[in-house]
């Protein structure tokens, strides 16, 4: 079912103080600052530049302050900020016409999956092939 808003900017400026006020708490209690997020929960911010592909620390900790400490929420946020950086290196691209294969690497398995189906009980090798193919 589709229902139509109504408001439109002021709708939206009112969701986000609404948000702000929510995220904030009590006035009671001096905000939390990024810097005390940056040092004092140093796994999560970790957590949030190894899942999001960007080592920022203080962007992963203004993130997880602005998603209340939710992990999840701040990878996505980190992700997305990720995205509106500017790229400052860049590669030509390669004429693979002109390349040369000096080896090939290329599994080799004694019996095959792609074949038969898994047998249980399998051997290791069995097995790894089977996790290898993302069999399950």
């Amino acid at each position: 079912m589709y229902v139509a808003v109504k408001g439109g900017e002021k709708a939206v400026a009112n969701s986000r103080n609404l948000v702000a006020e929510t995220r904030r708490g009590p006035k009671t209690i001096p905000p939390i600052q990024s810097v005390q997020i940056e040092h004092q929960m140093g796994l999560g911010v970790d957590r949030v530049i190894a899942q999001g592909s960007l080592y920022d620390k203080k962007a992963a900790a203004t993130a997880l302050k602005q998603a209340q400490g939710d992990t999840v929420e701040s990878i996505f946020l980190v992700r997305a900020f990720r995205t509106t950086l500017k790229r400052f290196g860049t590669s030509a691209p390669v004429d693979t016409q002109q390349m040369k294969t000096i080896r090939r690497i290329s599994g080799i398995y004694i019996e095959d999956l792609t074949r038969e189906p898994l047998k249980l009980p399998a051997s290791r090798s069995i097995r790894l092939q089977n996790l290898a193919r993302g069999a399950g």
